[in-house]
């Protein structure tokens, strides 16, 4: 047999030989280990084997990436910079560096040889490799960190670009006037794939890939991009000839999945977890807010947020804030804030309209739209005045109705309106009586004074057959609303205890509850149109103020499809001219027609959506610049926020929860003398109400008809009762 090919003698030749050279190889691994001994102990000296030296080495890359963020953006020039650590992003910077150098074990010794087990000579040899590595990083440390702080500073110079807050903050402050959220720096990014794309390409800048500082970074980033490719990292044939890039990926429009898909479980995931402020410009705000939530979603909660913003505008005197809320929840938990209190910074400050106080109905008179003060105003403001409260109480008297106004029915409306202003200390008994039989007889002496088309309206067309069903269509839908006695008290009396137009303008909280418990739909419809109406005139009527004098408002309206109808386009783009700002809340489109929507739409800047249905996602998808995907997509207490002139597309924002809720509220006693401060600036008791009930039973009181358009010096009680009062 013949052992020829089998190679034994080269195998025994080998193993002799290899025998020889164990003493050198021992030696040279013994050499290894020295060199592994020698870095531990330079290592040791720079602090880097304890997590505090890790966090001071990132304290120090990030103040120099800030530093150099700052030089870019020009900051340079200013005398004096602010300490990077005083920007909130600075700590996000330092943690983000900090969990990059503990996961690429920088300033480790290989495991394989550190002498805690027992390895063979390829795991020693294999280590060394790494080994020689560190030891350059080590012995050029300035410039092999300055590449690692270079790295980090062309990922984030671009995010500074689309967000300059994260280096403004502290530079030029936003306005405190300015309403600030939260939401999530992807969503605030522009052109987030090519980013990502420029992002995920770092790790191979030679430089860094010879030092070897990026290898862990470099094999996961290798690992998500062959995944969001398409293929298996364990199987190359799999593996796409043409990787997809970020830039090419179908999650292009979805921000949180592109990133999870190419960066989940590295750093620069951990770079994009951080929550920038977004600031809605107070004259933004007065292009008006439109907010649609499904219940539970954190409509109540977003509202909140806003308001305590406002308060705290409220106490400096800087703003006024207008709340109408149809359940009663939120007005309650705003008006026993501890604020409000004798001596708390709102105390003076609150106006409380409330319904449910039956025993002091608020004194509400529909017709007193303070012509005393009109009339002092020259002819031209006058008339635009006069003009302006007709087109709002189409808006009113619209409620009245069983549909939507016709034009015939808004011209008997505006004839109307102009006769009430007429009749000294009309009320709504004032304005039923007219509409009843022989109203127009009863109030003759009124007609007569009216000039032109008016007069000529009520002389010819007023008792026709045309307006009969008009009138009688209101009437009965009044009487509806008179029923409930508790609407009934609050609009008898002949002069209004609340002027809006003076309220708005002297920085007060007016809390307004429309009650729909107590007055049921139809009263808090027209209740709530008629403060509508109101606070649309007393912004109109700021047109004969300055501009620097007109306290900015902000009216919030809960449930307010409650209260609209396609007038509201029209009192919106009045408001919007002075310094009036309304945020408009309802819980789907539904409850809006379709050219409704329309109108809110156009004449809303801002808009939030969270918790709607597919189809209002659709809907609100091309209001907002975002697909209806992404609106569905909103978690609970967080909104797809649009606000034009500040983002591009609809983002993320987050809504801090229970704000109003953990706030001090006043004591039992300090409720109560808050409720009789009410009650004396804006209410009357029920007894005297009643005795407004009796007092005027055809709306004439003793005012001589003939005296001229209003009584110039109005008894402030109203008219003296007849000496034999009657029911109506």
């Amino acid at each position: 047999m013949s052992y020829r090919g089998w190679g034994i003698r080269d195998k025994i030749a080998g193993a002799v030989k290899s025998g020889f050279k164990a003493p050198a190889r021992n030696r040279e691994t013994a050499a290894i280990f020295q060199r592994a001994e020698d870095f531990q102990q330079q290592v040791q000296k720079l602090k880097l084997d304890q997590p505090s030296g890790i966090r001071l080495l990132a304290d120090t890359m990030a103040r120099q990436i800030i530093d150099a963020l700052w030089e870019a953006k020009g900051a340079n020039h200013l005398e004096e910079l602010p300490e990077p650590d005083s920007l909130h992003f600075f700590s996000h910077l330092v943690s983000v560096i900090e969990g990059f150098l503990e996961e690429e074990n920088l300033f480790v010794v290989p495991d394989a040889l550190s002498g805690n087990r027992s390895v063979n000579i390829a795991e020693t040899w294999e280590a060394e490799t790494v080994l020689s590595k560190r030891e350059r990083l080590i012995g050029d440390f300035d410039n092999v960190i300055g590449r690692i702080s270079h790295m980090f500073y062309e990922a984030v110079l671009p995010l500074t670009h689309a967000h300059p807050a994260l280096l403004e903050i502290h530079l030029q402050s936003t306005s405190e006037k300015d309403l600030t959220f939260t939401a999530p720096l992807p969503m605030v990014v522009n052109e987030l794939p090519s980013l990502a794309e420029r992002i995920l390409l770092l790790v191979n800048i030679p430089e860094l890939k010879d030092d070897g500082t990026v290898e862990k970074l470099s094999r996961r980033l290798e690992h998500n991009l062959i995944v969001a490719s398409g293929g298996m990292p364990g199987d190359p044939d799999t593996w796409p000839r043409v990787p997809k890039l970020p830039t090419r990926s179908p999650l292009a429009d979805n921000p949180a999945a592109l990133l999870d898909a190419y960066f989940a479980g590295t750093v620069w995931g951990k770079l994009f977890d951080y929550s920038v402020p977004i600031s809605i410009p107070q004259s933004t705000r007065f292009e008006h807010h439109h907010i649609v939530a499904g219940s539970g979603h954190g409509k109540t909660q977003a509202l909140q947020h806003l308001i305590l913003h406002d308060l705290e505008q409220v106490a400096k005197g800087s703003a006024s804030v207008v709340v109408m809320d149809s359940q009663g929840d939120l007005i309650k938990k705003i008006s026993s804030l501890q604020q409000f209190a004798p001596g708390g910074p709102l105390s003076d400050r609150l106006v409380l309209i409330d319904p449910s106080d039956v025993e002091y109905p608020v004194a509400l008179n529909l017709f007193d739209v303070g012509m005393e003060r009109i009339n002092q105003y020259s002819q031209l403001d006058r008339e635009r005045m006069i003009n302006g409260v007709l087109e709002l109480y189409d808006f009113v008297l619209g409620s009245l109705l069983d549909a939507q106004m016709t034009q015939k029915q808004s011209v008997i409306f505006r004839y109307i309106t102009r006769l009430m202003l007429q009749i000294p200390d009309a009320t709504i008994s004032t304005f039923r009586e007219l509409l009843g039989k022989e109203g127009s007889k009863k109030y003759q002496p009124y007609i007569e004074k009216l000039s032109g088309s008016a007069r000529d309206f009520f002389e010819t067309e007023f008792d026709s057959s045309e307006f009969t069903q008009t009138k009688k269509q209101v009437l009965r839908r009044l009487w509806g609303i008179l029923e409930n006695q508790t609407f009934e008290r609050m609009f008898l009396y002949p002069r209004s205890k609340l002027d809006l137009f003076t309220e708005m303008n002297s920085g007060k909280v007016i809390l307004i509850n429309t009650a729909k418990d107590l007055l049921k739909e139809d009263g808090t419809e027209f209740l709530g149109r008629f403060f509508i109406a109101m606070i649309a005139q007393a912004a109109q009527e700021r047109s004969v103020i300055a501009d620097q004098n007109r306290m900015p408002t902000f009216v919030y309206i809960d449930e307010a499809a409650d209260y609209f109808d396609r007038n509201i386009g029209i009192i919106l783009s009045q408001a919007r001219k002075y310094k009036v700002g309304m945020v408009l809340a309802h819980q789907f489109l539904g409850q809006l027609d379709s050219k409704l929507q329309e109108s809110v739409f156009a004449n809303t800047s801002i808009k939030f959506a969270g918790g709607v249905s597919s189809k209002d996602a659709r809907s609100l998808a091309a209001e907002m610049r975002t697909d209806a995907r992404f609106i569905e997509s909103i978690d609970r207490l967080e909104f797809a926020a649009f606000i034009r002139g500040t983002t591009k597309n609809a983002i993320s924002i987050q809504i801090p929860v229970g704000q109003l809720e953990r706030m001090t509220r006043m004591t039992v006693m300090q409720m109560n003398l808050l409720r009789e401060q009410m009650r004396e600036q804006y209410a009357v008791h029920i007894d005297e109400a009643m005795t407004q009930s009796r007092a005027r039973p055809d709306g004439s009181g003793d005012d001589d008809p003939d005296g001229g358009d209003i009584n110039p010096n109005p008894d402030p009680n109203g008219p003296t009762p007849s000496d034999e009062p009657q029911e109506w």
